[in-house]
Formats: C-alpha cells, structure tokens, sequence
C-alpha cells in the first residue's frame, strides 16, 4: 500500500487514541475543483474557475470505544444525492473513514493514529501530524492539525494537504494539486478542495503568472468564484439554509481591481449602507454582504482593473486523463473514501 512510503517511520507505542466528535454532531463541506494550463514560457493559455461540484453533510451516528460510525449525504449539484455510512477506529485508523476523523488533541509529531500499524505490525510508515496552525472559522479560530505529504504516480506530481481541528479531530480543509507536462511542454494542473463551510478561502484569480489572493469569509457555502478581467467583474456564488440569513466578508487586492465600484446580487444593484459597506486599508478593499439565504451570485464590479492579458479560453476537458488518475489513485488507498 503506497501510503506506507509516503511517511518516516516513528517508534512504535501501543496507545488509545482520543474521541473529540460527539453522536449528533454534524459538519458540512464542499467539493470543488479549479485547473489551469500554462505553455513552456509558464502564460495561462486556458483555464477553468473554482466550481464545486457537490455539498456533504457528516453526521456522527454512533460511538463506542473508540471506533466512530458517520453517515454522509451527499448533495450532487446536478440534483441528485448519495449517501452512506463509514466509520473509523481513532486508535488504529482501521475502518472505512480512515483520515476523515482523528485522534483528538494530538500534537505536532505524533501519529494521527496512536496505535497504527503496518502489515507488518510495526510503525514504521505511520501518518502524523506535521505541525498545528491556526485557521479562521466563522468569527473564531481554531487550533488544526495539519499534514503534507507530495508523491509521484506514472510521471504525474501531487501534493496533499490534509487539516483537522485539533480539539474533535474531524477534517476540516483537505485540497489536492496534481500536475504533468504535456504537448510542447505545456503544464496542466488540477485542483480538488474539500472543505468544511464557513471555514476561511482564499482564491487566486488566474492572472498570466502573478497571484492576486481574494479572502472569503462566509457562513455559506462557496459553488463559485470566478474574475472577468474583461468585465472587470468578480463573482462568487453561494448558498445556505433557505430562509436563514447569510453574509460574505471579500477582502480583494487594490492591484486587482479598484476605483468606483457597484455590486450586484443575481442581476440586481445593491446598495450601500443598506445591502452591503465598503472599506479600503490602502492595499485591499473589504466588501460585507448580507443576505438572506437561498442560492445566489454575487458580483463585485469596478471601474478599473488589473490590465488584461490575452483572452482566457474556457478549459476544455484536457484534465480528464489527470482527474481518471486521481480517481483511480484514490480508490488503491483508503483516503477519504466518501469522496
């Protein structure tokens, strides 16, 4: 199993492992997916915007010792659902659930795990925890665990990222980069997220070779976030709760976009003061939203932006050989098997 080369080994030392999660407990994430292709020069030549492709909802159903049973249900944005049940030992990892929950209030350096083993009953291979950093959620900030680790699969790189709140050990960010060189040395990339709602994004509008981060902070759910250069036009979809009310915090670089500015929520003008306020620090603007929920796009347009480069192309599907590797990839390990 691959996933044995992927870690350095550690002493081995039988230990319990710490159930955080609660039987009702619930959290809910998105999926999504973002890809560039760059030629050998390293210019954008095409590109697809951040676009999720469904939301699930974990729920713990059940507790005992330390093995945990969750259902998720997943709702597909083509309008239908999946759903199912997994479970994981927080001691061993066995179960199908393997990386979606962990040993609770562990520590940088010890295993995700406290009692994994290998086939060959040692801990040589064991996953652990690289460091614990601090991640905005909501009006708060949690303390995450979080590992990293990068392989190679049939001349293909990926990199993983993999962060869990520290006090439950429930996931709360998972993303995945994979990238090849292909005809005249042109560079496809491929993106996948998986993150928890309400958690902090940071996305990077595909601007030729520069990075122009734009900070979302939401308690909705992130479907999309795309920039028009063209248009001079920032757009974001979200959803929620029918019925409940929502907010959007952008912090958007002045380099990217600046001047007057007018927003807009599913074709219609809001105003400002009443739908929305506005501030600039000096090098970012901060737009607040608020809404009441259902599905919406928003769109954030200025009289100037970043000067536009040669016309973006929507990407064809020329990830799809990437994507059918990673997806047959991640059926040889146990990873987040619900996705």
């Amino acid at each position: 199993m691959l996933v044995v080369t992927l870690f350095s080994g550690v002493e081995f030392a039988s230990a319990e492992g710490n159930v955080g999660v609660s039987v009702g407990q619930t959290a809910e994430y998105t999926y999504a997916i973002s890809g560039t292709e760059r030629d050998s020069n390293g210019s954008l030549t095409t590109s697809v915007p951040f676009t999720a492709g469904y939301l699930e909802t974990i729920t713990i159903q059940e507790i005992s010792g330390t093995n945990v049973t969750f259902q998720y249900v997943r709702d597909l944005l083509n309008g239908t659902e999946e759903t199912g049940v997994s479970w994981v030992n927080v001691s061993d990892g066995n179960g199908t659930g393997f990386f979606v929950i962990t040993s609770a209030n562990i520590n940088a350096g010890d295993m995700l795990y406290p009692d994994w083993t290998n086939e060959n009953q040692t801990s040589e291979g064991a996953p652990f925890v690289n460091e614990t950093i601090l991640m905005t959620y909501g009006d708060t900030t949690i303390e995450a665990n979080h590992l990293n680790y990068t392989y190679t699969v049939e001349d293909q790189t990926y990199s993983e990222n993999y962060y869990w709140e520290k006090s439950t050990g429930l996931m709360v960010k998972w993303t995945l980069s994979g990238s090849e060189v292909v005809e005249d040395d042109a560079i496809e990339t491929l993106n996948i997220y998986f993150q928890k709602v309400g958690l902090q994004q940071v996305f990077y509008p595909y601007i030729d070779s520069k990075d122009y981060p734009v900070t979302v902070d939401s308690d909705s759910a992130i479907l999309g976030f795309e920039f028009n250069q063209t248009e001079r036009n920032l757009s974001l979809n979200v959803t929620g709760k029918t019925g409940t009310s929502g907010f959007c915090d952008v912090i958007v670089p002045d380099s990217l976009l600046w001047g007057t500015f007018s927003l807009k929520m599913d074709g219609y003008s809001l105003v400002e003061g009443d739908d929305y306020s506005q501030t600039h620090n000096g090098r970012h603007y901060t737009f607040h939203i608020s809404y009441i929920h259902s599905t919406h796009t928003i769109e954030i347009v200025g009289s100037d932006a970043i000067p536009e480069f040669p016309a973006f192309l929507i990407m064809p599907l020329f990830m799809t050989a990437t994507l059918l590797a990673v997806i047959l990839y991640r059926k040889r390990l146990r990873h987040l098997p619900t996705i």
